[in-house]
């Protein structure tokens, strides 16, 4: 049997606030983890890590005043990111991100 290696790409990325793009939809999207738009606003006021996703889609990682680490996915448009969802980051993510 072989080893599968799996390389995680880390980007840095610098997007403002005043970029997400909002709408009721995502707003009630990110409640459903527990998540509310002021504090995906606020993994934004500093350099955030990000990664890129399926349909050129990207994950962004950064902590809220509260400390807790966000995964949120956005996807490009003309308006500036569609905020698709917001979570806390998995174990996992949270290792990856680590290393």
């Amino acid at each position: 049997m072989s080893d599968i290696v799996v390389q995680l790409i880390v980007i840095k990325v610098r997007i403002k606030k005043s970029d997400l793009v909002w709408d009721e939809w995502n707003i009630e999207h990110i409640a459903k983890h527990h998540v509310v738009r002021a504090e995906v606003e606020q993994i934004f006021a500093r350099a955030v890590r990000a990664k890129k996703s399926y349909k050129d889609r990207l994950i962004v990682f950064g902590k809220t005043k509260s400390r807790r680490l966000l995964a949120v996915v956005l996807e490009k448009e003309v308006r500036g990111y569609y905020v698709l969802s917001g979570r806390v980051a998995s174990r996992k993510e949270r290792r990856d991100l680590l290393k």
